[in-house]
């Protein structure tokens, strides 16, 4: 049998690769993909959570949120990765899940996942790990709002999502709206934060078009900066 490129793209996905052809095409055939617009939430907070997701295009920002609309988001599903594992068996979403680009998504129904798990014990040994994971992500992202203040976690955001740009000074393309809801503040604070970093010497600013980097001048400072203790 000649496989398809949507067999090809689980695959290669690591929590998959290790499944028998025949299963890994059940699994296919089980797995329902759906479509959602940039701006779509694929669940909200609270929901019943039904399905195991898997992106194979776009990207999804999972946040939580508050009755005044204050966000946090807590961290991105890109292209190939799986998400929704602890909230399906929790029964409920601890958090939003909402779609930042077009995407394109498998649906896995839980009892379809349950009957993978019965026959491939080596499969929920891999989840076990991704749940793991992500609890250890949990309590970094707690560690750093309970000790850190506003400008260390943000020092901390630049270095994690820089790349390196021109004579390999190290370039973060996130928006100060962006930076706001990873902190957990507003975009003042941060522009506010911004502004002294780039005043002590530290990093600058750089826009082509509409579009507005920022650059780290002095990486090394700001590492120091970013972890005090």
């Amino acid at each position: 049998m000649v496989n398809g490129p949507d067999y090809d793209f689980l695959q290669a996905i690591p929590v998959f690769s290790s499944l028998p052809d025949e299963v890994l095409r059940e699994l296919l055939v089980r797995c329902r993909k759906k479509k959602f617009r940039s701006g779509q939430h694929v669940f909200y907070q609270d929901d019943a959570v039904e399905h195991l997701y898997i992106v194979e295009m776009g990207s999804v920002e999972i946040y939580k949120s508050d009755v005044n609309g204050r966000k946090v988001t807590l961290w991105h599903v890109d292209a190939g990765k799986v998400f929704c594992l602890a909230n399906l068996f929790a029964g409920r979403s601890f958090a939003n899940a909402l779609a930042q680009d077009d995407c394109l998504i498998f649906c896995l129904p839980r009892k379809d996942l349950d009957w993978i798990l019965a026959q491939h014990h080596e499969l929920a040994l891999h989840f076990i790990t991704c749940i793991s994971s992500k609890m250890a992500g949990y309590a970094t992202l707690l560690e750093d709002f309970t000790f850190k203040n506003v400008q260390e976690r943000l020092v901390k955001i630049l270095l994690t999502n820089s790349q390196p740009g021109k004579d390999k000074i190290p370039v973060c393309s996130l928006t100060q709206n962006e930076l706001a809801c990873r902190l957990g503040t507003c975009r003042e604070v941060v522009s506010r934060s911004l502004t002294k970093l780039k005043n002590d010497g530290l990093l600058d600013t750089v826009s082509t078009g509409k579009l507005s980097r920022i650059m780290l001048k002095d990486p090394v400072r700001l590492r120091d900066l970013g972890e005090p203790f």
